[in-house]
């Protein structure tokens, strides 16, 4: 998309923001940070123009990312469901199921899509998206630096730095391009705390979450060779250490640390009957044609999707699939 056609979608996307005076902001479920960091950058925003905002992203959502600034206008699922707003602004979400239709095609209501998934159906009245940018926050920062610089406070140079270095694996993932680098160092002039992000989303767990940890490392198994590798988060995991499912967060990439291995699987029973699969792959194989099978989404090299079965037949469906990409 060339840097003209974004200028324009930056400014009818100000023009939707200034027409409208209630917003909800959602995101993808189980929203990570670059997913979250975006909506409190554009929630705390919006309550600086006066608007009526929340944010809301359906799934599990780590307390870590409670101490955001912006975190205050985090909804439950009840409150979102009965806010009565004209704009939905849906950020890192590639359709609208993956918002559990909080965001609607535009033909329904106004919608603004925000998103960095080559996948995007494009539901939104304004669609800004990039397959290529390193993350959704990457995008946000365009807008704020398009059409509103000055309203980039510290806090909202927070929520886009962590976006980044989350959605980068911490700047070691092979998304991260100059761009993403030089937008990061941008956000620290603006008061980001780079330090103290990095230590406390990157590099610090509770005791709990490693002895989580230590028990899906044990469930790891290697397929096709030592090429593919899958783990597992099971509810019987979750009981004996006191955790839940959004302390797994970032698990998956344990496994694409393994030499030789291509394409990785982590496999959380959310109920019974239902298992929610994070993939990721190391090469050119692209996980996101296979979420894409079953109703998810993502990118060539980290994608999601929900199977409504049983742990073992979504293992067997996933590692069927995975060995369709090696060939």
């Amino acid at each position: 998309m060339s840097a003209e056609r974004f200028e324009t979608e930056f400014s009818e996307m100000m023009a939707l923001i200034d027409r409208h005076q209630s917003v909800l902001v959602t995101g993808h479920i189980d929203p990570d940070g670059d997913c979250i960091g975006s909506m409190f950058a554009i929630a705390q925003m919006l309550e600086e123009m006066g608007k009526k905002v929340i944010c809301y992203a359906p799934g599990e959502i780590s307390d870590l990312f409670l101490k955001l600034p912006g975190a205050s206008m985090l909804a439950e699922r009840e409150e979102a469901s009965s806010f009565e707003h004209d704009l939905v602004i849906a950020v890192d979400s590639p359709n609208t199921a993956r918002t559990e239709n909080f965001a609607r095609p535009c033909e329904n209501e106004d919608v603004i899509n925000i998103d960095h998934h080559p996948t995007n159906e494009m539901y939104g009245c304004v669609n800004i998206v990039d397959g290529a940018a390193a993350a959704a926050a990457v995008l946000v920062y365009r807008f704020f630096m398009s059409v509103a610089p000055d309203r980039i406070t510290a806090g909202v140079a927070d929520c886009l730095y962590l976006g980044i270095l989350m959605d980068t694996g911490g700047f070691r993932f092979q998304n991260v391009d100059s761009e993403a680098l030089r937008i990061a160092s941008e956000l620290i002039d603006f008061g980001a705390r780079a330090y103290e992000l990095a230590h406390e989303y990157i590099y610090v767990e509770k005791f709990t979450t490693l002895r989580l940890l230590g028990l899906v490392l044990d469930s790891l198994r290697l397929y096709l060779d030592g090429r593919a590798a899958t783990m597992e988060v099971t509810s019987e995991m979750l009981e004996r250490t006191g955790t839940t499912l959004k302390d797994s967060e970032g698990f998956v990439d344990y496994g694409a640390a393994l030499d030789d291995v291509e394409l990785v699987a982590l496999f959380r029973e959310t109920a019974p009957g239902e298992v929610r699969v994070s993939l990721r792959s190391r090469n050119h194989h692209d996980v996101s044609a296979l979420a894409e099978r079953f109703g998810g989404g993502g990118h060539v090299r980290a994608a999601g999707l929900t199977l409504k079965t049983d742990l073992a037949s979504a293992r067997e469906t996933i590692v069927d699939g995975f060995a369709e990409l090696l060939g």
